[in-house]
């Protein structure tokens, strides 16, 4: 069943790439980036995979399909780069993210995981929100997800003042 989720993940991601849209922080891009690193996220926690292995199911998938969608056979090297590229870059982030949560929950009592601190790992470590609510969701926490909110809308008015400061 695990292996299914994953299989059918690369499956998406690889369509997708074959198509020519490429993981990225918007719209489509997105939306293939957060599939890849939800099935990196399960490989990495529940599986104990500790080094990129997504990239090796496109092999598989382009031995059943390759035939009838010939783009992934023809792509199946591109697709493979790319999406072991941001396997690892998503595993570094992973354990240095999740090293920074357990630590923090493991000295906590409280139910809710701080804005600020669910910024922190945002804005440090590049931890996406989604991945600190699923964490703290699977041990009966909540987020203030409020609390990140205005820490991060904050943080975007500060570099809009950089900016606007240093391009006049």
């Amino acid at each position: 069943t695990s292996l299914c989720q994953m299989f059918r993940a690369i499956w998406a991601i690889s369509f997708a790439i074959a198509d020519g849209q490429l993981p990225s922080n918007a719209k489509a891009g997105y939306v293939i980036r957060r599939i890849l690193r939800r099935a990196v996220r399960y490989g990495y926690t529940f599986l104990n995979f500790t080094e990129p292995f997504l990239y090796k199911l496109v092999d598989v998938l382009v031995k059943q399909m390759g035939e009838q969608y010939p783009e992934i056979k023809q792509q199946q090297a591109l697709i493979e780069k790319i999406v072991k590229e941001e396997e690892q870059s998503f595993l570094r982030t992973l354990s240095n993210g999740i090293m920074k949560f357990e630590k923090y929950v493991s000295q906590r009592q409280d139910k809710i995981i701080d804005g600020d601190f669910a910024f922190e790992l945002f804005d440090t470590y590049g931890f996406p929100i989604e991945l600190t609510v699923e964490l703290a969701n699977e041990l009966g926490l909540k987020v203030d997800e409020v609390g990140f909110l205005e820490k991060y809308k904050e943080h975007q008015e500060k570099s809009r003042t950089a900016s606007n400061g240093q391009f006049k």
